[in-house]
C-alpha cells in the first residue's frame, strides 16, 4: 500500500487514546468507594462484561504474540490460541464465576481469607501482583513494538506514553472505566481484524486461494521434536494455568447477579473462539504472502502495512491498539486490587472511604511504573508471557476448586499447594535451566542471560509437574490436618451399662 505518514497515523492515535482519556474522566465522577473503583458498584450487565472479559483475554499474545509464532512455525507454535482460552473460559463459568459472584468476594484473594485464613489470602495476593505486574509489561512491550512500526518512533519513547496513558485513565476511573473503554475496543478489534482478513484475501485471489496455500505441515500440532506431554502441558497452560486469573474475576464480579457473572463468561468464551480463528487463519495463509522475518512479534502489523488501504491500516492500528491497553489495564488493576484491598488491609479498620479510594488509585500508579520498569528489559512477547502465566498458578487453582467445591482441607493444604507450586515453578522454569545450561559449559552470566532472554530450555511438562506436585501438597496438608484434630479429639466415653 501507499506509505501512511506517521504523522497522520499519530494524530487518530492522539484522538483516540484522548477518547479513552476522556471516557475514563468522565466515570471516574462515580467511584466515591473501593467497591466502586474495583467492581463497578457491581451494577454492570451481560454485554458490557461479556465484551470486556473478551477484549481483555484477546491482547497482544493473540493479536501479535501468538500471529507472530503461527507464521513462524504453524499451529504448534501457539495452540493455545483460541481453543486453549475458549475452553477456559467455558470451565470458568460452569465452576467459578456464579459461586464467587454469589458470595460478594470482591477479588480472588478474598475467597482464601473467607475459606482458609489471611496467610493463605495474603500469598494469593503476592502471586497474583507480581504475575499481574509482569503480563502488564508484556503487554506494554506489544503496544510499544506496534506504535514503533506505525510511528516510526524508537520503542523506548513509545513504552513510556503507553504507560502514561494507561495509568492515567486507569487510576481515575477503575474498573467501571475500563469496562467501558472495553467495549469501544471489542468493536474497533474485531472491525480491524476483518477488514485485515478480507483485505488479504483480496490479495491472494478470494477466500478459496488463500486458504489453498495453507500446507499440512502448518497444521500439525505437535513441533518438531515435540512430544505428547509437552503438548498436553502446552494445552494445559491456557485450560488449567489461566482458570482463575484476577483479570477475568474482577470483570464478573462487577455484574449485578450470579447468572450474569456465569452468562457473561459464557459469552465471552463463545466470542472468543469465534474471533481468536480470525488472526490464525491470517498468520497461517499470510505468511505466504508476507515472510515472517526474523521479528516474529511484529509478522501481523508489517502484513496489515502492506496490504491495507492507509485509512484502514489506522483502523487496524487502531485495533491493536484497543486489544493492548484492554489487557494492560486489567493487568494493572488486579495489582492495584490485591495491594489495597488484601495486603494493606490494616487500612480498612480506620481509613475512610475516600483515603481508601485514594489509596487504590496510588497502587495502580506504582502497579503501571513496576510494568514499565520489567517491560524496559526488552523480553520477547509471547516467551514472557508463556514463563509467567504459570508462576504459582496451579497451587492456587487446587485450592480453589478443591476449597470451592468441599470442605477438604484447610490453611495448611492451602498454603502447602502454593508453596510447593512456586517452588517447583522456580527449578523447572528457572534453577534446572541455568543448570543444564552450566552442565554444557556456559558461564554463570551467559546462562542467567540465556534465561532472562526466554532461550534457556525448560522442563518438559512443567505446567503438569507444578499442578501434580500441588495436588499432592494439598492432600498432605489435609491429611496432616486430619490427623493431628484426631490427636486432639478427647477419649470415647464409655458408658458404664455398655460393661
Amino acid at each position: 500500500m501507499e506509505r501512511v505518514d506517521p504523522a497522520t497515523v499519530g494524530f487518530f492515535i492522539v484522538v483516540y487514546v484522548a477518547i479513552q482519556i476522556g471516557i475514563g474522566l468522565w466515570v471516574a465522577r462515580g467511584v466515591k468507594t473501593e467497591e466502586d473503583f474495583f467492581l463497578a458498584g457491581r451494577s454492570l450487565g451481560l454485554i458490557p462484561i461479556g465484551l470486556s472479559i473478551f477484549a481483555t483475554w484477546f491482547g497482544a499474545e493473540t493479536i501479535m504474540g501468538s500471529a507472530g509464532a503461527i507464521a513462524s512455525e504453524g499451529l504448534s507454535g501457539a495452540r493455545a490460541e483460541p481453543f486453549g482460552y475458549a475452553v477456559c473460559l467455558l470451565v470458568m463459568a460452569f465452576t467459578i464465576s456464579g459461586v464467587f459472584r454469589a458470595r460478594g468476594y470482591r477479588n480472588l484473594a478474598d475467597f482464601f481469607r473467607d475459606r482458609f485464613d489471611h496467610r493463605s489470602e495474603l500469598a494469593t495476593a503476592i502471586i497474583t501482583i507480581v504475575v499481574s505486574t509482569i503480563w502488564a509489561a508484556a503487554q506494554l512491550l506489544a503496544l510499544a513494538a506496534l506504535l514503533e512500526s506505525a510511528l516510526g518512533v524508537p520503542a523506548q519513547f513509545t513504552l513510556i506514553g503507553a504507560t502514561v496513558v494507561v495509568v492515567l485513565y486507569t487510576s481515575f476511573a477503575g474498573i467501571a472505566g475500563d469496562i467501558y473503554t472495553d467495549v469501544i475496543q471489542a468493536v474497533v478489534l474485531i472491525i480491524g481484524l476483518l477488514f485485515v482478513l478480507f483485505a488479504l484475501a483480496s490479495r491472494m485471489g478470494g477466500f478459496g486461494p488463500m486458504l489453498a496455500t495453507i500446507e499440512p505441515s502448518q497444521l500439525k500440532l505437535l513441533g518438531t521434536g515435540e512430544t505428547w506431554l509437552g503438548q498436553l502441558d502446552a494445552w494445559a497452560i491456557p485450560v488449567l494455568g489461566s482458570l482463575v486469573t484476577q483479570e477475568a474475576i474482577a470483570r464478573f464480579l462487577s455484574t449485578r447477579t450470579p447468572q450474569l457473572a456465569r452468562n457473561s463468561t459464557l459469552a465471552a468464551a463463545a466470542l472468543y473462539l469465534l474471533l481468536g480463528m480470525v488472526p490464525v487463519i491470517i498468520a497461517l495463509a499470510g505468511v505466504h504472502y508476507h515472510p515472517a522475518g526474523d521479528d516474529a512479534d511484529a509478522f501481523l502489523p508489517a502484513l496489515a502495512s502492506e496490504i491495507l488501504t492507509p485509512a484502514l491500516y489506522i483502523l487496524f492500528a487502531g485495533a491493536l491498539l484497543s486489544a493492548v491497553m484492554s489487557t494492560t489495564n486489567s493487568n494493572v488493576l488486579s495489582v492495584s486490587s490485591m495491594m489495597s484491598l488484601n495486603v494493606l488491609t490494616h487500612l480498612h479498620d480506620s481509613a475512610s472511604p475516600k483515603l481508601r479510594v485514594q489509596v487504590a488509585r496510588w497502587t495502580t500508579v506504582g502497579a503501571g511504573i513496576a510494568a514499565w520498569a520489567i517491560a524496559s528489559s526488552g523480553q520477547t512477547i509471547y516467551e514472557l508471557i508463556a514463563l509467567t502465566s504459570v508462576w504459582g498458578q496451579a497451587g492456587i487453582l487446587v485450592a480453589v476448586l478443591i476449597g470451592l467445591w468441599s470442605p477438604y482441607g484447610g490453611v495448611r493444604a492451602a498454603l502447602w499447594a502454593i508453596l510447593v507450586c512456586v517452588a517447583v515453578n522456580l527449578w523447572t522454569l528457572a534453577v534446572a535451566p541455568v543448570l543444564a545450561l552450566l552442565g554444557e559449559g556456559a558461564t554463570l552470566g551467559a546462562a542467567m542471560t540465556q534465561l532472562v532472554a526466554g532461550e534457556a530450555p525448560t522442563m518438559e511438562g512443567y505446567f503438569l509437574a507444578s499442578l501434580a506436585a500441588s495436588l499432592i501438597a494439598y492432600v498432605a496438608g489435609a491429611e496432616v490436618d486430619k490427623h493431628a484434630a484426631r490427636r486432639t479429639l478427647p477419649p470415647t466415653q464409655t458408658s458404664p451399662d455398655a460393661s
